[in-house]
């Protein structure tokens, strides 16, 4: 059971992450934001590591870095060419599918397979989850219908799709090092590359001042905490229950939507919470307890 307090930790941070992005992406480029952030989410993972001492790492660690954190460029480049010609409600749905994938990526890539109920789980939780995300648009089901014809929600489907890919080798990250110290080399991965990229757009003149370090820097610490919570389910249970339970960000996006910026469609969303909390229990009640990776 530890290890859901843990995902459910993870969560909370998620969705705190998404809100305080979504607040600064009014004042601030997203290429600019993402280096920021990701920089001074390295730059915090290092002084924890530092303070903790620094762990034996494993031949594995720096490979696993670099696939995790070049998908997970992609994927973010992805997402912001999305986001640019596709509503946010019929875009963000398809995040959902990655559970699904996840099922067959992480039996292939570390040999775990959940549980007949714990597959069930999985699945009410992405019915959930999609629900939640397309409660703001005219039928549930226009996401799926409009695949074929929408660039932008295909180009989500395919975000998706990398991250769970991505999610096996954070794990591998973890195994290969701690909670803590894998994270610094991801984040800093991720915060270089796109740092590049808003030098080549020249987006940073003028974009970094003392709000915006402070701004990274908070956004950083919330990163940093969904990152020890999440990696340190990771030493307890396999991935898919892990990322499953940590989808309850859902769940707290759309309390903080509610609270923060106002936002409508609660009825519908209630329902999607629901059968979202219902796979989380399944999950938590099925998953048996699995062996801690040694430190």
């Amino acid at each position: 059971m530890i290890w859901a307090l843990f995902a459910l930790a993870g969560a909370v941070a998620d969705a705190g992450y998404y809100a305080l992005v979504k607040r600064s992406l009014a004042r601030t480029d997203p290429f600019v934001l993402a280096a920021g952030t990701f920089l001074a989410t390295s730059f915090l993972l290092l002084c924890i590591a530092l303070l903790r001492g620094l762990p034996q790492v494993g031949p594995g660690l720096l490979p696993a870095v670099f696939v995790t954190g070049t998908l997970n460029i992609v994927a973010s480049i992805l997402t912001f060419r999305a986001l640019q010609t596709t509503d946010l409600s019929l875009a963000v749905p398809m995040k959902a599918f990655t559970l699904v994938f996840l099922i067959v990526t992480s039996f292939l890539l570390l040999g775990e397979l959940p549980s007949l109920l714990g597959i069930l789980g999985i699945l009410l939780i992405v019915a959930g989850s999609y629900v939640m995300h397309a409660g703001g648009t005219r039928r549930l089901r226009d996401p799926l219908f409009r695949l074929a014809s929408d660039r932008g929600i295909r180009l989500m489907l395919v975000v998706a799709f990398l991250f769970s890919f991505t999610l096996p080798f954070d794990k591998e990250v973890v195994m290969n090092s701690d909670p803590v110290f894998g994270s610094v080399l991801v984040m800093g991965y991720l915060g270089t590359a796109m740092l590049c990229i808003a030098l080549l757009k020249g987006t940073v003149p003028g974009q970094v001042n003392r709000e915006a370090l402070l701004t990274f820097l908070v956004i950083g610490a919330v990163l940093a905490l969904d990152a020890i919570a999440i990696n340190t389910a990771f030493t307890m249970q396999i991935v898919p229950y892990v990322i499953a339970i940590k989808r309850l960000a859902v769940l707290f996006a759309v309390l903080f939507g509610v609270l923060l910026f106002r936002e409508a469609y609660l009825r519908v969303r209630l329902a999607g919470a629901t059968v979202l909390l219902a796979g989380a229990l399944l999950i938590i009640l099925e998953a048996p307890i699995g062996p801690a990776i040694p430190p």
